[in-house]
């Protein structure tokens, strides 16, 4: 973030009424508007009167406004006009020196001429005097922000905390402002993606009107670097709004290159393409050609994604590998090497798809010398490419050595972010190559490989440690307001009378509770996943004889991996679309059957049509593999759709203990040793609305000695949280919700509003077994690098060990059944999945879709 400066002279009443003028001017300039900037330095120049000899201060006030318009005027991109005004204001007033460098050398650095912008900064230093702080903090500010810009991350620092100190000896807040978000932009570029974050959160709320648009731009850089692609989407998108609204020509094309590098990650390559031509033509319009360049190498990778379904890939493949060769060389030449080694990888994927395969690897040699200062996504991009081109050479055991290398790396990145969130979302930039592993390995069919790739490609956060985030007592209160405010604007939108200000409130609040959750740094410990031999040792030491059943698909095809003591196959099942058409009908048929009032037609073509999809998905899944599957329980390690398939009521698993994990190394981590959770205390909570609620509840906390009953008024989320058994069972009967575009924010409904995911994941005291007797909370969704998040997946990621919980919508009346007789079972010495599968199979006329998620024991 950039900002101005200038000395204040003596005042006549003319000049006075100037510098009230450049005051508003330099404020809009602030905020990020300078065509509004403009008009008000017009208005300052309009009311100065001729300049005598013997009245500097008129000259230099007119210096002072003619600076501000100069930087206003390079902010919208005429750099040329910008440095003639320059020009003039320096034969005006000779007492402004400092000013006028600094505002010239960020007209030269938004020209693109880096090498003239060091050194007009420096001169802008050199020359800033004593009593004039502000000037100084401008010129250091910005001249950090050119010294990252070209990777000098230690000056830059240097600058910028130079930079905050001058502006507080000015009182200058939005100086300090932009030079503590600039501190957030510089712990970004050393990799610090949470503290980056926390640190710019602190700086817009330290200013009561923060500017939009470039502080959006860089927290859209580090979510996409998160690999929070939705999130970094929305960011740049207020950004591109803001920029295009006040005519920022100079930061809109950085804006929609970022954009763009979300939408290749979104795998959009159609508005990527659109927007990095745009931001390339804006760029040369201006005369940037290093910011040309950069929006150029964006548009070669889209253009590389819409390749794969072009009639002729060959030569179209040739043609975008000699463009991105020189390109990668143009990148050199402007002293862009980092981004050149990124169009030298563009070189080798097109020469590779052009069955060049000894320049490609020329392409790829000194791309593949990379270190670790290059992001996350080039360099698992360059590990992708290693590994692609050891598989033309025919050396599978190297390429798996570059792939797992890249696949170790992004669990390593991963475990440095305290935050569920974000821990999923970095998974996007190694799905490319989790998938070439994986795929290459199905290909071999060795069941032992098969699933070390299958345990390194999915779910990496299930080789991370449990996620407990301190406690926050910010974020903790913002979630007490978000349940009221939630409340607030249902009750009006029920009564007709909704309020566009009560939903802003709701949607500010949930941002804050995202953002805040963010900036939690995390343990930096990765777990190793476990290999076949070891998985069979731990089945071995279960005298209950469990088998584990891995499922995996791609676009096409379904597989699966059956493990036990006695024997591993892997079996090719069905076709996925197949299967995924039917899981969806049966989804919607079990959330049908579980509506009130359904006339009885309805509901007999429903259970027709479920019955019919529960056999057929039955056939493609189980059929092939029951001769491999043992007597005792069974534990399903999937992600996606067959996580949330109702496996209890499928045919062949009617009264059969079935558990899901993520992976199998999660399903590992609980066989054998029961854990009892019950014993270490139970409450029973029942929400608003449920009929029968309170009675299951009480029902429950009957059955179990000493348990806690929170029913009514009383069952707040505030007493929830705070008697919350540590590591015993919680059991919840309420209404829940599934949210899949924030699935932390799926929730079950108390007397004050919806607990979240977000809720509970900093609890000191969470319980070892979680029931959640509620509608559909069980349901996850996939982040773009296939991590599983929802209410079950978070609990189970915050440390909790099992959840039971609806996977479809489920009847008040069938839920409260079933939860009975599973605590019975419980109490006669059963696991979860034991109890669950009997309660279930009693509810046969109208079914119980629940599972059991993790341990299972």
């Amino acid at each position: 973030m950039t900002i101005g400066g200038g000395q204040e002279p003596s005042t006549g009443a003319d000049v006075a009424a100037a510098l009230r003028f450049l005051e508003r001017a330099r404020a809009a300039g602030d905020s990020g508007r300078p065509s509004a900037a403009l008009k008000w330095c017009e208005k300052a120049l309009r009311r100065l009167p001729g300049a005598g000899p013997d009245e500097p201060q008129i000259s230099n006030a007119r210096c002072l406004v003619m600076i501000t318009q100069a930087y206003q005027y390079s902010a919208l991109g005429d750099v040329q006009r910008s440095l003639a005004i320059l020009t003039e204001a320096e034969q005006a007033d000779t007492g402004s020196l400092s000013a006028i460098w600094g505002a010239r050398a960020m007209s030269l650095l938004r020209g693109g001429d880096s090498a003239g912008a060091l050194t007009a900064f420096d001169r802008a230093i050199n020359t800033a005097p004593a009593d004039a702080p502000r000037v100084l903090s401008a010129a250091l500010l910005n001249r950090g922000l050119l010294q990252m810009g070209a990777g000098h991350l230690l000056p830059a620092e240097k600058d910028t905390r130079a930079a905050l100190e001058a502006a507080m000896a000015a009182d200058d807040r939005w100086g300090m402002h932009m030079a503590a978000h600039n501190l957030g932009y510089l712990q970004f570029l050393a990799g610090d993606l949470p503290g980056a974050l926390d640190s710019m959160e602190a700086a817009q709320r330290a200013v009561a009107e923060p500017p939009v648009g470039m502080p959006a731009m860089d927290r859209a850089r580090v979510l996409l670097a998160a690999g929070l692609t939705r999130e970094a989407a929305d960011f740049s998108q207020l950004a591109i709004e803001d920029f295009d609204r006040n005519r920022a020509l100079s930061e809109l094309p950085d804006a929609l290159v970022v954009a763009a590098e979300t939408d290749l990650l979104r795998s959009d390559w159609k508005s990527a393409l659109v927007k990095a031509r745009r931001a390339k033509v804006l760029n040369r319009r201006r005369g940037n050609e290093n910011a040309a360049l950069l929006a150029e190498l964006v548009e070669l990778k889209a253009t590389a994604v819409r390749r794969a379904g072009a009639r002729n890939p060959l030569v179209r493949a040739r043609s975008d590998a000699r463009r991105a060769a020189d390109l990668a060389s143009s990148l050199v030449a402007h002293d862009l090497p980092g981004d050149a080694v990124s169009a030298q990888l563009v070189t080798a994927d097109a020469l590779l798809e052009s069955d060049d395969l000894d320049a490609a690897q020329d392409a790829a040699a000194s791309a593949l010398s990379f270190g670790p200062n290059l992001p996350m996504g080039t360099r698992l991009h360059a590990r992708l490419v290693a590994a692609r081109i050891e598989m033309r050479l025919e050396k599978p055991t190297r390429a798996f050595a570059q792939i797992r290398r890249g696949l170790d790396e992004l669990a390593e990145f991963q475990a440095r972010f305290g935050s569920q969130d974000m821990q999923a979302g970095a998974a996007v930039h190694g799905a490319a190559l989790a998938r070439l592993g994986l795929r290459t390995a199905v290909a071999g069919g060795s069941p032992a490989t098969i699933l070390q790739w299958l345990e390194r490609s999915r779910a990496v956060t299930t080789r991370l440690p449990a996620v407990h985030p301190p406690a926050d007592q910010e974020l903790a209160e913002t979630l007490g307001q978000l349940r009221l405010a939630t409340i607030d604007a249902r009750a009006a939108a029920v009564a007709g009378l909704r309020d566009p200000g009560r939903e802003r409130r709701v949607a500010e609040l949930r941002r804050h509770v995202r953002t805040r959750s963010w900036t939690v740094s995390g343990s930096g410990t990765v777990h190793r996943p476990l290999a076949l031999a070891a998985v069979r040792r731990l089945l071995a030491g279960d005298p209950s004889d469990p088998t584990v059943i891995a499922l995996l698909h791609g676009e096409v095809e379904v597989h699966a991996l059956v493990i036990s003591a006695h024997r591993a196959t892997h079996r090719r099942l069905a076709d996925w679309p197949d299967v995924d058409a039917r899981i969806r009908r049966a989804a919607a048929d079990l959330d049908l059957l579980a509506a009130p009032r359904i006339p009885l037609p309805v509901m007999q073509v429903a259970r027709r049509s479920l019955t019919e999809d529960l056999i057929q998905l039955d056939r493609a899944l189980l059929a092939p593999i029951l001769a491999d599957v043992t007597g005792g329980p069974v534990v399903i390690a999937a992600v996606g759709p067959m996580a949330t398939l109702p496996w209890g009521l499928l045919p062949s698993f009617v009264g059969r203990p079935v558990s899901v994990s993520s992976s199998v190394t999660a399903a590992m981590s609980s066989v054998g040793r029961p854990s009892r959770a019950y014993l270490r205390g139970v409450l029973a909570v029942s929400g608003p609305d449920v009929p029968g609620g309170a009675d299951e509840a009480a029902a429950v906390a009957g059955m179990h000695a000493g348990a806690h009953l929170l029913v009514g008024a009383e069952a707040t989320g505030e007493a929830v949280l705070g008697q919350m058994p540590q590591g015993g069972l919680l059991h919840i009967a309420a209404h829940g919700h599934h949210e899949p575009d924030s699935p932390l924010f799926s929730s079950v409904q108390l007397a004050d509003g919806p607990l979240y995911g977000y809720d509970i994941a900093p609890s000191p005291a969470l319980p070892d077994h979680v029931v959640l007797s509620s509608c559909d909370v069980g349901r996850s969704d996939d982040r773009p690098g296939g991590e599983p998040l929802g209410l079950a997946a978070a609990l189970l990621r915050s440390g909790v060990s099992t959840v039971v919980a609806g996977i479809s919508r489920i009847s008040d009346e069938v839920a409260a059944a079933a939860m009975l007789v599973y605590h019975e079972r419980l109490l006669a010495g059963d696991g979860p999945a034991v109890a669950l599968a009997v309660a279930i199979s009693g509810t046969a006329d109208v079914p119980a879709p629940l599972t059991c998620f993790g341990a299972g024991s």
